[in-house]
């Protein structure tokens, strides 16, 4: 199952969100622990959530250190992510402006029990700041710890990790960059494309000069060699689209065992199919329904229960998210997602996450709200969807979360305090711009935190 991840593009000239990234779950875990999918009808629980689905969620003012963000910054990506192998989640945010200035990326490293020290000047290489929209991690050099693929305005930085957390520049292993105009990426992502076990590099663009959803830029390949090093085949491996994109997302979609590619955009939403080799065919007219919504980004996993990959797009624009349920070939139609946007409404990210423990895949859209200019919105409130297992989602954000009125650009998921249990991290923009941490409390849990490292 692969999830997105989504945030601003870093010029909002025709109040267009970029949202990009992606989304950290089990890539192609389709399946229970045995390895086989099993259909929803054969071992949910339908109206037997019982104590798993009493949980709600506290914000937890004081676990992240202040100070490291300057003005007019925006936060456009969450981590979550063991950067230094020690068993916790860190997190690393990227972050950008609505111009070309840029700003120093953030880490921050988990104590043991969810407290946060900002280590990003003694861990993060000093190359200069960038303009970043979104991070990707992985093990592109097969050494055993993950590396990471950031986009920005410009040219993407490939940082490498020695182990412990600490990570170099490695840029030099990437392609030669291309004229910024052609290069303005919102999103690039870590996938194994040709099949060899190594880790590739799509990379998602577009240009927010010329606002026409075809009058973006090309999308890009960078193939792995096997030893980290990466050479562009988007000529060979890509049909040639001005288009403009959120987020490539990988997913096997028609089931043949090889990564096929959704693409994010605005006005037609595409899919491209693998050959199993890494070359990619155009086929959205046959696969895809017509659209001509402001999606810059999409969830891609199983929403429905039969095994197959379906699609949750979330859109900008005042305009409602869109689902479509994968046929079981790669064929896809719209489903029924019967609630409204609120009004103003920039959805700017989902996260998708099992909070309720039923076996299947609840969403939490992410909400900017309305737009203003910049980086500049009005503020959520961020909303959560529950679903019943066949893909039908109802709005539970009151029993569940105080959401955040602020500005909300990216939000992620993951044990923080190693009680067991999911919590949440949210990124802001504007004069919001700090960064939240909102613990989960169930009555279901009954593990300790983890003992911290003091």
């Amino acid at each position: 199952m692969r999830r997105v991840k989504w945030g601003l593009h870093p010029w909002l000239l025709t109040g267009l969100v970029a949202v990009s990234g992606s989304a950290r779950a089990d890539d192609g875990d389709r399946g229970d622990h045995d390895g086989r999918c099993h259909r929803h009808d054969e071992h949910r629980r339908d109206g037997e959530r019982g104590e798993h689905a009493r949980f709600t969620f506290e914000e937890a003012p004081g676990r992240l250190p202040g100070g490291y963000e300057l003005a007019g910054t925006s936060t456009t990506d969450v981590d979550l992510v063991d950067v230094d192998g020690d068993g916790d989640l860190d997190i690393f945010l990227a972050q950008g402006t609505d111009s070309l200035a840029g700003r120093a990326n953030v880490l921050l490293i988990n104590d043991g029990c969810g407290g946060f020290t900002d280590e990003s000047a003694a861990r993060l290489p000093h190359t200069g700041d960038a303009n970043s929209t979104k991070v990707d991690f992985g093990d592109i050099d097969d050494d055993g710890d993950l590396d990471a693929i950031i986009a920005n305005v410009g040219p993407e930085q490939l940082l490498i990790n020695d182990g412990d957390g600490f990570f170099s520049d490695g840029s030099s292993r990437l392609p030669p960059p291309v004229n910024i105009f052609e290069n303005i990426s919102a999103n690039a992502a870590f996938a194994d494309l040709d099949g060899d076990g190594a880790l590739d590099i799509v990379v998602s663009n577009e240009n927010p000069f010329n606002p026409s959803p075809l009058g973006g830029a090309q999308n890009r390949i960078f193939l792995n060699d096997g030893t980290g090093a990466f050479e562009d085949q988007t000529a060979a491996r890509l049909p040639p689209a001005l288009d403009q994109t959120g987020a490539m997302v990988p997913g096997d979609v028609d089931g043949d065992g090889d990564l096929d590619l959704l693409i994010a955009d605005r006005g037609q939403d595409r899919v491209l199919i693998n050959d199993g080799l890494g070359v990619f065919t155009e086929e959205t007219g046959a696969r895809f329904p017509v659209t001509g919504d402001s999606t810059r980004g999409a969830a891609v996993a199983d929403l429905d229960g039969d095994c197959d990959l379906d699609v949750l797009a979330a859109n900008s624009r005042n305009q409602p998210m869109a689902l479509y349920f994968n046929d079981g070939a790669g064929g896809f139609s719209a489903g029924l997602w019967d609630v409204a946007p609120l009004q103003p409404e920039t959805d700017s990210g989902v996260e998708l996450v099992d909070l309720d423990r039923d076996g299947d895949l609840d969403a939490y859209v992410v909400n900017a709200g309305g737009f203003e200019a910049g980086h500049g919105f009005t503020g959520g409130p961020d909303r959560y969807f529950r679903n019943d297992g066949h893909g039908r989602f109802v709005d539970a954000t009151s029993a569940h979360f105080a959401p955040p009125s602020a500005p909300t650009t990216d939000a992620a998921f993951g044990d923080l305090d190693g009680d067991g249990d999911e919590d949440l991290v949210t990124g802001q923009t504007g004069d919001n711009g700090d960064e939240r941490v909102f613990l989960q409390r169930s009555r279901a849990d009954r593990r300790l935190p983890r003992q911290c490292r003091r």
